[in-house]
């Protein structure tokens, strides 16, 4: 019989709604706590989905009072490291929303935490999970792209000057780790090395061209040289207004293909029958949100839902997660390196 996990959720912002409102929805997954510093969030989070359960705003009685078996953490992102180490001392398996935490070091901590405590760690990265990025995926494990010449990512999105002033931490070095690229681009920068391989050095420029008040970048332009040889160039912002849906684009000498709301190209020297089912069943006019585009809320729950599935089989399979805590520290360490980049004006630096 399959195991069913009793998770909480700590954190009840947008993001940690999401995280309420889906695990209900999952196979032998059951929400039995919330907490918020907040108790009236963490209501609101439970009201606006029809659930009732018990809302602590102390991590430390909810531990002492509820059989909790996996704990979601969904606050700010430099502050996951504390609350996940806290769960996992109590021998709590986690999902951490991306980032994993905002600096590898800390990251390396939770993962080491994992192990002597002898529970799983795993991150969301649900952008996996889109049918147009996996199909790509799959073509380059294939090698249907033969040698890789180039790759593109592009995250072209907009934020109001409210979004940085109601959430309060975003916007932030100390707790948002840094701006479009951390908090937004983090998805497109793992999406990018899980698809085309490692990326071995970048070069990178970064300023905040229309939100005078934050600390961090809400544009990023960088070139990055992956280890097979590839060239490719990433772009992040939330100063684009409308803003428009993520792009993925992977060419090589055998073919190209393009994800952007879908799959939007797929063509390649030695077709297969099924790439013109691809194309049409995964057609990027059928899709009915920007993908977080427009706002933090113009995104649709599925891929969540299939990235914590995946998560919750594997660890009732006793294994690792696809998204394991060394596995999420990959996006972070690009990330870091290109910081480190700008801040030397666009200097090479290797990703470490």
């Amino acid at each position: 019989m399959a195991r069913t996990w009793r998770c909480a959720v700590i954190g009840t912002g947008t993001v940690g709604e999401w995280h309420v409102r889906t695990i209900p929805r999952l196979a032998n997954c059951q929400l039995v706590a919330v907490c918020d510093l907040e108790d009236m969030k963490g209501r609101r989070a439970l009201d606006k989905n029809k659930l009732s359960v018990p809302v602590y705003t102390d991590i430390s009685e909810m531990y002492r009072k509820e059989k909790i078996d996996a704990v979601h953490i969904c606050t700010p992102s430099g502050d996951h490291r504390g609350p996940a180490i806290a769960a996992m001392e109590q021998g709590k398996y986690v999902v951490v929303e991306k980032p994993m935490e905002i600096q590898t070091d800390r990251i390396d901590e939770m993962t080491e935490a994992a192990k002597k405590y002898c529970v799983k760690l795993a991150g969301i990265f649900q952008n996996r999970w889109n049918e147009a990025n996996r199909a790509i995926r799959d073509a380059v494990l294939k090698n249907r792209f033969g040698r890789i010449a180039w790759a593109g990512s592009f995250t072209p999105w907009y934020r109001p000057d409210k979004y940085y002033e109601e959430g309060g931490w975003r916007g932030t070095w100390k707790l948002d780790g840094g701006g479009a690229v951390m908090n937004q681009g983090v998805h497109q920068v793992d999406l990018i090395q899980w698809v085309v391989g490692p990326v071995k050095t970048v070069s990178a420029y970064s300023a905040s061209r229309i939100h005078p008040k934050i600390e961090v970048e809400d544009t990023m332009t960088c070139a990055l040289q992956f280890t097979s040889g590839a060239f490719g160039t990433f772009v992040s912002t939330t100063a684009m207004f409308p803003g428009g849906p993520t792009r993925l684009e992977v060419g090589g000498e055998f073919g190209t293909a393009i994800s952007e709301n879908g799959l939007k190209k797929f063509e390649f020297k030695q077709p297969l029958p099924e790439d013109q089912e691809l194309l049409q069943r995964l057609d990027p006019s059928k899709s009915t949100n920007t993908g977080g585009g427009k706002s933090a809320t113009d995104i649709g729950l599925d891929l969540h839902g299939k990235n914590m599935q995946a998560i919750y089989e594997a660890w009732s399979r006793d294994e690792e997660a696809e998204t394991n805590g060394p596995e999420a520290r990959k996006a972070v360490a690009i990330i870091q390196a290109m910081y480190e980049s700008s801040r030397k004006n666009g200097a090479p630096v290797d990703v470490k």
